[in-house]
């Protein structure tokens, strides 16, 4: 039997059950709004995060290109310089030879010479003609006799027709030596020297790789003790050098491409 107080029962009930489910809804969207506020923090954490990232990896990138540039540009380098050297290798090379042909050439055309009169020996890559004093001169002068002349035309001809530079040395004995023409040593090996580049020059070889110099009592090759260590250094010595321009021109290259870079 329903009394009026289980209707004031039921009254309450339906009047504070709405309010309690209205609670419970407005706490679970206040959960919601904070998990969905965490959740766009985090996300924009991550968007900052992936952007930073995306940074690195284009410097990263730009920096290897870079260094693959640079590789790229030494790799190159590399060759071209180790093309040069097989360019000098060959020109070394070349010279040898050249210096190897002209002794078998300079033998074959003075071998009517005795070694009292002219020596022939390769030394430090160059050939070397040593024509004694008393093959070329008087003692005490500077005009070239008659064997002497016949020595330096015969040399002459086959040096005209090669690629090597010629210097031309006057040596002497520590003997001192005043005259009216020489005033000393030093003058006497000059004048000598200058006799045989002359005579070279009348015969053809071309003036422009001749160099004449004198070297007076200063470049012995024997003791000036005893009179055969004097008739030694008293000669007429043929240098015959080969021609480093072309290797010159690619070592100068060499240090133009340094100081550009």
């Amino acid at each position: 039997m329903i009394t009026q107080k289980n209707i004031i029962k039921l009254a309450a009930v339906a009047l504070i059950a709405p309010m309690a489910i209205g609670c419970v809804s407005r706490r679970n969207y206040d959960n919601l709004e904070a998990e969905y506020l965490k959740v766009r923090d985090t996300n924009q954490e991550l968007r900052s995060e992936l952007e930073t990232t995306e940074q690195q990896l284009t410097a990263v990138s730009k920096q290897q290109q870079k260094i693959e540039e640079v590789a790229i540009e030494k790799q190159q380098e590399l060759l071209d310089r180790e093309a040069r050297l097989e360019q000098m290798e060959a020109l070394v090379r070349e010279q040898k030879q050249a210096v190897a042909a002209l002794h078998q050439e300079v033998c074959s055309a003075l071998k009517c010479f005795t070694p009292d009169e002219l020596k022939i020996d390769v030394r430090n890559g160059k050939l070397y003609v040593s024509l004694s004093e008393q093959l070329l001169f008087p003692s005490g002068s500077a005009s070239v006799n008659n064997r002497g002349e016949e020595a330096v035309t015969m040399l002459a001809a086959v040096l005209k027709n090669s690629d090597l530079e010629i210097m031309v040395e006057g040596h002497t004995d520590d003997v001192p030596i005043k005259t009216a023409r020489f005033q000393d040593n030093w003058a006497l090996s000059v004048a000598r020297a200058n006799a045989v580049t002359r005579l070279f020059v009348e015969e053809g070889v071309d003036p422009q790789r001749v160099i004449s110099c004198g070297r007076g009592e200063y470049m012995p090759i024997a003791s000036n003790e005893t009179a055969e260590g004097r008739q030694a250094n008293r000669r007429t010595e043929i240098v015959l050098a080969p021609r480093l321009d072309r290797l010159w021109k690619l070592t100068e290259q060499d240090q133009l491409n340094a100081q550009l870079k």
